[in-house]
């Protein structure tokens, strides 16, 4: 008998606990064999010539035996639903039941035992699936590729129907049609409206032969002569391909492409087709942030970014679109942050950072890059703020600690980090090659030191405080040393590196400086410095790629100087839209006319008019015009600072784990909605709070 109403409520909260929300069976693999087998196939198909051009860096396989256990203990006999993709057993003791099923009911008996299964296969990640009332695969699974090793079993909750286990991940189609289609002779050209990415359709296909397709992003690509094949890697353009076609009502090639035109001849028999479609690939993601203005222009910038961002997540993030098709850190570096303020899609984070970091051993930086590397480490700290995921960060932590390895076994007797054979110190693509690398880099000892820190926290998050000191005490050490070994008073900002014998180069560029800025590197004085002597000066090297665009616009913004940001944005990004682009470009530089804007590589068409680090605007204007920044991990807690920088009226949404924070601005005063952690909002010179799910205005 309950004694008090109070007593009866907190009974049944803990009943609707356990009936209404408890959690369901989810797909269990090992960690990190999803992002590994995904990032695999997706980065085998880069189209080059008629051809593919593997990646240039060590590529990893998913494992193919693993073994999937759990103590379980049962009052009474309990029957389960299993599933397994890949072939073995389920193994209870004195009993196993072989996989030779997609499903199958099994009565676990009572008692107390080790219940674990044992899966084989090689063309997918091996994965397991239990449900049944009280056993479930999810939390709490063990999981082992050698039998000797074990580990957290990873149950990511996008995988939670049972018909449809991780290594079945696929995107989703949908037709389209071409907004345009034109004859010249033979060719037939059509445009599909915008960038666009998927799989061709010929309809209405006659006779039997062999058609030659362009894939373009740009008219004049589409239109490039010769049509007729030429010898490797001498046609003008970059994705072509012949296929054979026969007699049928409709032909999908088999090969996804990104592109928004299309040209295609017969080059052999008496092949004819009627009429072309496409089946558009994309992984349909709710767009859950939002920004709007006074201003149509960037609004327009906002909009193509955020369809920008959508094209180029895909089952990894990928930067360009139509050629390399790859994954890589830096790119993906940005491509998380803008997915923060737009889709806020964990899923995606998580693939990719699998993807790119492989498997032990680590004989190689990320990608080859060293400043990728670096990049990568601080990408699982901040997945971790905007996310409150720890049970990610403790998965990958062991694969981040033999990375960081790896690195510190390569510093120089300074403690610095130096080029060694293998190494790529990349930077940014820039008009002068950035080649005076035989010595320390600065912007690589401002990003180690940034990875260094993010080990630290991520240490701490694992319950690891003594590696967490350690990286830590490492990170200040290094840090300490920067602008001391690379400022130069005279030109007011860091140099780019030393020489080979430890001296200071002349050279100044602006990615140490920025990235000093963004790191916090500098006192006031020095700051106001490198704001007006390098940042503002047109004489230092100026920077084309949006890539390090988003960085140096990131720091202007910082000290505060939205108003030049915002006219950036709207020269930078909006001279792209006035050239026709329906997406943002991998490189953008406004001396160039005509077709020299495709040129890259030394291709007339080389450069990526689809590139994920093009669409910043996403990030830029959520973090630093909105100002909405996470302070405690999943935006438990976190800031309101908006600064609109000439903008009469500003409104956005910022999506967060518990609910979006929503910020409007307008006839000087600003009005915050809150998610369910608590905000600080900051307003002309006035702070106050924003409790959990409440709106406040200032």
């Amino acid at each position: 008998m309950m004694n008090s109403p109070k007593a009866l409520i907190s009974v049944l909260l803990a009943l609707c606990a356990v009936t209404c929300f408890a959690e369901d069976a989810r797909w269990i693999f090992y960690p990190g064999d999803l992002g590994v087998y995904l990032g695999e196939k997706v980065q085998a198909r880069r189209p080059e010539w008629n051809g593919n051009t593997p990646v240039m860096w060590p590529q990893y396989h998913h494992w193919t035996v693993v073994e999937f256990a759990k103590d379980v203990d049962l009052s009474e006999p309990e029957e389960v639903e299993v599933r397994a993709c890949g072939t073995g057993n389920l193994r209870i003791p004195g009993v196993r039941h072989p996989f030779t099923f997609d499903r199958e009911k099994v009565t676990l008996p009572k008692g107390r035992y080790r219940l674990s299964a044992k899966i084989f296969n090689a063309e997918k990640p091996p994965a397991l699936f239990i449900s049944g009332k009280t056993v479930k695969t999810g939390a709490g699974w063990t999981t082992s590729w050698d039998g000797v090793a074990w580990t957290t079993a990873s149950s990511d909750g996008d995988f939670t129907a049972p018909d449809v286990p991780p290594g079945d991940f696929r995107l989703k189609r949908e037709h389209r049609e071409p907004v345009r289609v034109e004859k010249r002779g033979k060719a037939t050209f059509a445009d599909f409206g915008r960038e666009t990415f998927g799989y061709l359709k010929f309809r209405g296909v006659k006779g039997r032969g062999r058609i030659k397709i362009v894939w373009a992003e740009s008219e004049p690509e589409a239109y490039a002569e010769p049509l007729e094949d030429l010898p490797f890697g001498k046609d003008v353009t970059d994705v072509w391909e012949t296929i054979e076609l026969s007699e049928t009502d409709e032909f999908v090639h088999e090969k996804s492409r990104g592109f928004r035109y299309v040209r295609f001849a017969p080059v052999e028999g008496d092949v004819t087709v009627d009429s072309v479609a496409m089946d558009f690939e994309y992984l349909p993601l709710e767009r859950r942030g939002s920004f709007r203005c006074d201003d149509e222009r960037l609004n327009r910038i906002w909009d193509v970014s955020a369809y920008t961002l959508g094209l180029t997540m895909r089952e990894v993030m990928v930067e360009g679109l139509k050629r390399d098709r790859w994954c890589w850190a830096g790119d993906a570096y940005q491509s998380f942050l803008m997915n923060y303020y737009l889709f806020a899609d964990n899923g995606s984070v998580k693939r990719t950072l699998w993807a790119l970091r492989g498997k032990d051993p680590v004989r190689r930086h990320v990608n080859t890059i060293m400043d990728y590397t670096f990049f990568w480490l601080a990408a699982v700290k901040d997945y971790y703020l905007f996310s409150g995921d720890r049970a990610f960060v403790e998965e990958i932590y062991p694969a981040m600690v033999t990375q960081t390895d790896f690195c510190l076994e390569r510093l120089d007797a300074n403690g610095m980090a130096v080029r060694k054979p293998g190494d790529w110190v990349f930077v940014d693509w820039a008009p002068k090659p950035l080649d005076n690398n035989s010595g320390p880099v600065a912007f690589e000892q401002i990003m180690l030191v940034r990875g260094l820190e993010a080990m630290a926290d991520c240490a701490a998050v694992c319950g690891k405080p003594e590696a967490a000191k350690d990286y830590a005490a490492r990170a200040a050490t290094l840090r300490a040393k920067v602008v001391p070994t690379f400022w130069d008073e005279r030109q007011g900002g860091l140099l780019h590196n030393l020489d080979k014998d430890g001296r200071q180069a002349p050279t100044m560029t602006r990615y140490a400086s920025m990235f000093g800025i963004l790191n916090g590197y500098f006192d006031d004085a020095k700051t106001a410095r490198v704001v007006r002597d390098v940042l503002l000066n047109d004489d230092v090297m100026a920077i084309q790629t949006p890539y390090m665009r988003f960085y140096e616009l990131e720091a202007l913004c910082k000290v505060g100087r939205q108003t030049t940001v915002k006219e950036e944005i709207r020269g930078y990004w909006g001279a792209m839209l006035d050239l026709g682009a329906t997406t943002f470009w991998e490189l953008y530089n406004p001396k160039e006319k005509g077709e020299q804007h495709y040129a890259m590589y030394r291709r007339p068409f080389g450069k990526s008019l689809c590139h994920a680090w093009g669409a910043s605007p996403l990030y830029l204007l959520g973090r630093y015009y909105l100002g909405v920044q996470p302070t405690g991990p999943g935006f438990a807690t976190y800031d309101v600072v908006p600064s609109p920088g000439g903008l009469k009226t500003m409104e956005g949404m910022v999506p967060t784990p518990s609910g979006p924070v929503k910020v409007s601005v307008r006839d000087g005063r600003v009005t915050v909605s809150g998610n369910g952690g608590t905000g600080t909002l900051r307003w002309n010179g006035q702070t106050v709070t924003v409790p959990p799910h409440d709106t406040v205005t200032l």
